[in-house]
């Protein structure tokens, strides 16, 4: 597999959709499904797709060698997805996607930008601390399904852009 320097990120486009939803379905699933099996048994492939459309314009995709492997997405002051396909944990993947999320988010104006992390999830928890980020705090919120939202704890994380 390519090193970190072999990473492209680029705009995510229509035709993306299926790739994306792929690595959002698979990267999910490897970090949440031992944490909340009731919600990932709902939350086939076939449930990305259409929230991937949505994710679009607003969404920095990863390639390695042409092919699709991880994405970052945001809303407003907000990170909402860093997912990244299981066989390419630890190789610089979030890392490079989420820089660019960071960037387009300064870029737009945000000094102080957040997002959710499920309670649980350390391996996530630390890879966005040594990223700089840190816990504001933990709440309740709720989680798409194909049988609509469910209940989720999560760590709200913040992180000040300089």
């Amino acid at each position: 597999m390519s090193a970190a320097g072999d990473i492209t990120i680029r705009p995510a486009s229509a035709g993306d959709i299926p790739a994306l939803a792929r690595v959002w379905h698979d990267g999910w699933h490897a970090g949440h499904a031992h944490l909340s099996p009731e919600v990932a048994a709902l939350r086939p492939l076939s449930f990305f797709e259409p929230r991937m459309a949505t994710t679009l314009p607003d969404c920095v995709v990863a390639c390695v060698d042409g092919d699709i492997v991880g994405f970052a997405g945001w809303n407003g002051d907000g990170i909402g997805q860093v997912f990244v396909l299981p066989a390419w944990h630890g190789k610089g993947v979030a890392a490079r996607a989420l820089a660019a999320a960071e960037e387009q988010l300064r870029n737009a104006g945000h000094s102080r930008i957040w997002l959710q992390c499920q309670v649980g999830n350390d391996r996530a928890r630390r890879f966005y601390e040594k990223h700089g980020w840190s816990v504001a705090r933990e709440h309740d919120t709720d989680i798409g399904t194909v049988e609509g939202r469910m209940p989720q704890r999560v760590w709200r994380m913040e992180k000040l852009l300089g």
